[in-house]
């Protein structure tokens, strides 16, 4: 069983940019599903992810732009 105690802000960044670098947002959005099934409430989550749902898309949207207008 882990060791409780202070968390080392930056073992946690390191620990976060790795499971980031592996998953994705539907691997986000099923924690969120199963934590709400589980009872707890998940609104600030699911509105987060939403968030960063949507400032992927528009970067993604950015990006394409930019190709077609340097390949035209």
């Amino acid at each position: 069983m882990p060791k409780k105690g202070p968390i080392d802000p930056i073992k946690m960044r390191k620990e976060t940019a790795e499971w980031l670098a592996e998953h994705t947002l539907a691997d986000v959005r099923g924690i969120a599903r199963d934590l709400e099934n589980a009872g707890e409430d998940v609104s600030e989550l699911v509105e987060a992810i939403n968030e960063l749902d949507a400032l992927v898309n528009e970067s993604t949207t950015r990006m394409r732009r930019g190709a077609e207008k340097a390949e035209a």
